[in-house]
């Protein structure tokens, strides 16, 4: 039985993060196994030894920071200061800190000498490990049974936890979307007010030459009831009673249309959280790789919190060279208009591709994509252009099914992005609003001018 004591004195060579839940310390030994993993997973929580360096997710900050304390030093001591807590201390020519894994948090620090904490990391979880009783085994042998079984148990834990999320992520999804039903079925009832509103306007209408100008009201005799009778009408003393009408009609055409739309969201709604439910119902026995499967297809659905897989530096450095952030239209005499694809591609636009003089749009007060129109220096935007490019920013907002739009628009050398602001999210220091009634026509004629890579 070999003991604890071959660690002292041995070289870290490499520290990893492979999963959320797993830290591995590459030790330079002879003799197998030489990796030191320490697990927080519920039900799979503890310290062992495995032959070879787990695999998985790139280095986080954390990490790079413990290798710049950690790698090339070597192990002194292995304590365990409290009952669910182990200790590793390092030394690093005169410098030592200590790795303290506190199994019950779960925790990760690395403190200096003094006791100072340098980095701090609470690793992902559903749970921490509750009545865990951590203790350094008697000997290498017992770390080595236990290591394998971590790395499998926090396997299946994992997928346990995955289960977890996503069922979590879903159920908001559905939330989100009964209440997208709740507003449709407003939506939905204020058609009923059109036909009281157009009665009331053709009323007046053929009254008019009896309505006095200031009036705040007028009592005029409705033939259309049976038996005819007498209808107080109130009135805007500031405004003629012919505008008056005409804005009952405005209102009632877009009532009527409010519905229209309204009904046509609310099937698609239901259908949307049939597959939801189905997909919950999915995710109960689902295993791992099914498990990404319905993560992808809850993605594509809408829900929220489900990110993509990481992806190494390199290859997140290739796909934002051969990416291109916008979707380039042609708008009033084939002027370019160029469209933000998502948060991150509107910061590049604005920020790398934009010119201080172009324009730039914005739906307002909505979660959208950034609209640029390059312009030349003292160039004032067309305005057709001006309409087509805050036809686009409308359509490629949350508000892309509203009627009436709120549109900014400013040059883009008054746009300014907060520091540590969320990805997509600015600042304008001055601002222009322009109230945009939906044109599918319009918008029709410029989504098929989109120039294809």
């Amino acid at each position: 039985m070999t003991s604890l004591s071959v660690l002292i004195g041995v070289r870290i060579r490499r520290i990893d993060a492979p999963q959320h839940q797993l830290l591995s310390l590459v030790l330079s030994t002879r003799e197998q196994p030489s990796v030191l993993v320490f697990s927080f997973a519920p039900g799979a929580s503890g310290v062992g030894l495995v032959p070879a360096r787990p695999h998985g997710l790139p280095a986080s900050s954390f990490v790079q920071k413990l290798r710049k304390e950690l790698e090339g030093a070597r192990i002194v001591a292995l304590n365990q200061p409290a009952p669910a807590t182990l200790a590793v201390v390092a030394r690093r020519g005169d410098v030592a800190c200590q790795l303290i894994c506190d199994f019950s948090t779960p925790r990760i620090a690395l403190l200096d000498a003094a006791g100072t904490t340098l980095a701090d990391h609470m690793p992902e979880s559903v749970r921490p490990a509750q009545g865990l009783l951590v203790i350094w085994p008697d000997s290498v042998d017992e770390l080595s049974v236990r290591g394998p079984q971590l790395l499998s148990q926090g396997a299946a834990s994992a997928v346990v936890q995955r289960r977890v999320q996503l069922t979590k992520l879903v159920r908001g999804g559905q939330k989100r979307l009964e209440r997208r039903l709740l507003a449709l079925a407003e939506d939905i009832e204020r058609a009923q007010r059109a036909e009281p509103l157009r009665a009331r306007a053709n009323l007046l209408m053929t009254h008019l030459h009896s309505v006095k100008r200031g009036s705040s009201s007028v009592r005029l005799l409705d033939y259309a009831q049976d038996p005819p009778a007498f209808i107080d009408i109130e009135l805007d003393p500031a405004r003629g009673a012919q505008e008056q009408l005409q804005n009952w009609f405005k209102q009632a055409r877009r009532f009527e249309r409010g519905a229209e739309l309204a009904l046509q969201r609310r099937a698609a709604t239901h259908d949307e959280l049939e597959r939801l439910d189905e997909l919950s119902a999915a995710l109960l026995a689902a295993d791992e790789t099914r498990l990404e499967e319905l993560a992808q297809a809850a993605r594509a659905l809408g829900v929220r919190g489900i990110g993509a897989a990481r992806e190494s530096a390199p290859k997140q450095a290739l796909r934002r060279a051969r990416h291109k952030p916008y979707r380039e239209l042609r708008g009033h005499d084939q002027r370019a208009i160029l469209v933000g694809k998502g948060a991150e591609d509107n910061d590049v636009l604005t920020r790398e591709h934009a010119r201080p003089q172009d324009l730039w749009l914005h739906a307002r007060d909505v979660p959208g994509a950034h609209v640029v129109v390059p312009l030349e220096r003292n160039e004032t935007c067309p305005q057709e252009l001006l309409l087509d490019a805050a036809q686009l920013a409308a359509h490629f907002s949350d508000a892309r099914k509203q009627t009436v739009i709120d549109v900014s628009y400013t040059a883009k050398r008054y746009v300014r992005k907060p520091r540590h602001a969320p990805k997509g999210t600015v600042q304008l220091e001055r601002e222009k609003v322009l109230r945009l009634h939906a044109d599918p026509k319009r918008l029709a004629r410029l989504l098929a001018t989109e120039i294809r890579d």
